[in-house]
């Protein structure tokens, strides 16, 4: 049974401490301030002309590497007093990383956080403006829920859909549609917002074509699941909609017609040579989706035990 989540702790992972807008920084504090949590402010810092690896490392770059990370502390210091509030607490952690996801992975379980809070590093092309490698690799790696904030713009009351996908566990209902919905419930709760239950069923392809009568059961049996999630996390049946076709095309039209604010998903498969991937729907709604993206893990989910690199 899905329950809503408990925040004490949220970790902003700060791309850059000196830029002059701060998105994942602010939007940290302010779900701190809603929660009644404290604030990790984190930056992972790297720069490759400081980096002399195995055989051209000096002094002279070392000195200059622990600059670079005290110029760093310095302004994550200078933001975290400028957020400051007599209800939060505001620590800063700075880190030479090479491997920046993984270390902000690694951080997030170190600080236990209940939240990772991060803004995109978009990456423009001649043909378009995307997400980054970094961006991709936090969403796979990070175990705990990871808040992509587009902007550094408060929640007024704010529209939540949860993306849940009751049909692939059978007749029970998964850990990681629990964690879905007890999630955004918590955080609807915490803002005042609203919460909306949603589920895609697309029709099989000609060949697998099934009778109405079994398709008529399939909804009602996903239904009910969905109703059972939206209990116990609080919500009414009224806020259960089930959607019919293109995953991606309809949680997009639903994200854009309900003006929803967050949308959360889950973010993890497996692949057969034992990689952890990120599904096909989340992936692409990552690209194209108005809204910030909260997106979980199931409880299963363990960072692998490698230590990143600090050259």
């Amino acid at each position: 049974m899905a329950t809503t989540k408990s925040v004490r702790t949220v970790l902003a992972a700060v791309a850059d401490p000196a830029a002059s807008v701060q998105v994942s920084a602010r939007k940290a504090v302010e779900l701190a301030w809603l929660f009644g949590a404290d604030v990790v402010l984190y930056h992972a810092c790297y720069e490759p002309s400081l980096s002399g690896g195995a055989f051209f490392d000096s002094a002279h770059l070392a000195a200059a590497r622990r600059d670079h990370v005290a110029r760093a502390t310095r302004a994550l210091q200078a933001l975290a007093r400028s957020l400051a509030g007599s209800r939060i607490e505001i620590s800063v952690r700075v880190e030479w990383q090479r491997a920046i996801p993984e270390a902000i992975a690694r951080a997030a379980t170190r600080e236990g956080a209940d939240i990772a809070v991060a803004e995109p590093r978009y990456r423009s092309t001649r043909r378009n403006r995307g997400l980054s490698r970094i961006d991709w690799e936090v969403a796979r790696l990070c175990p705990v829920p990871l808040l992509l904030a587009r902007t550094a713009a408060p929640y007024s009351r704010p529209k939540v859909l949860a993306a849940v996908d009751p049909g692939a566990h059978g007749l029970r209902v998964s850990s990681l549609d629990a964690g879905i919905v007890g999630m955004a419930a918590a955080v609807a709760a915490a803002t005042s917002g609203s919460v909306r239950l949603v589920h895609c069923m697309r029709d099989p392809n000609l060949a697998l074509a099934i009778r109405p009568a079994a398709k008529r059961r399939e909804q009602q049996r996903v239904k009910t699941m969905m109703e059972h999630l939206a209990r116990g996390a609080g919500l009414k049946p009224r806020d259960v909609r089930i959607l019919d076709g293109d995953p991606v095309d309809e949680l997009l039209e639903t994200v854009t017609t309900e003006d929803a604010d967050i949308l959360v998903m889950g973010t993890i498969v497996r692949s057969p040579v034992r990689q952890l991937l990120i599904g096909s729907t989340t992936e692409q709604l990552m690209h194209v989706a108005p809204c910030d993206l909260l997106l979980v893990k199931p409880n299963s989910f363990r960072l692998a035990a490698r230590g990143g690199s600090r050259n």
